[in-house]
């Protein structure tokens, strides 16, 4: 008798405990927020498409370039830029950007054809896409920029092996 009041116990505490973190975690999150990204607002989540299809700036630079991304990274952390390591190989940073448009504008023109992105919104994206690499391509900063927010998610987290693995070799996050 003892033994199922304390298990009647500890599955009350249990389902208390996971109504009141429910409650208090859709308190906590702002309804009225609307995401300032283009981007975002389309709710794209564009990393893994972009990925997928090769187009991390990291990638395009290693097939224009022939190196692979592991030395690119090497030199990301030396210091270099994009464009530094893309010119050091007779390759101009302009292609590599172009490139990387390309990729983005492709996964992009899926979404408009089937009908889960607006061209308006599609329009907005790119344009933002586009000043954006233009920005990274010149930058010295490794790992995400300053406006890709905070956190990686997805699968392990904390350090895990999740988005990039926290190796640092992470040139666009878009």
């Amino acid at each position: 008798m003892k033994r199922s009041r304390s298990l009647a116990l500890v599955s009350a505490g249990l389902v208390a405990g996971l109504v009141l973190g429910s409650i208090g975690y859709a308190v906590a999150a702002p309804a009225d927020a609307a995401p300032t990204s283009p981007v975002a607002a389309a709710g794209l989540h564009m990393s893994r498409s972009i990925r997928a299809a090769g187009g991390r700036m990291v990638d395009i630079l290693a097939s224009l370039t022939g190196l692979t991304t592991e030395q690119i990274a090497t030199e990301r952390a030396a210091g270099n830029s994009v464009a530094t390591i893309a010119e050091s190989k007779g390759v101009d940073p302009d292609a590599v950007v172009a490139k990387a448009l390309e990729a983005r504008k492709t996964i992009i023109d899926a979404r408009v054809a089937d009908g889960t992105l607006s061209k308006a919104d599609a329009d907005a994206s790119l344009a933002q896409m586009k000043t954006r690499l233009e920005e990274r391509v010149n930058t010295t900063q490794v790992g995400p920029p300053s406006w890709a927010g905070g956190g990686r998610g997805g699968a392990a987290g904390m350090g895990g092996r999740g988005m990039g693995g926290g190796r640092g070799t992470c040139v666009v996050a878009p």
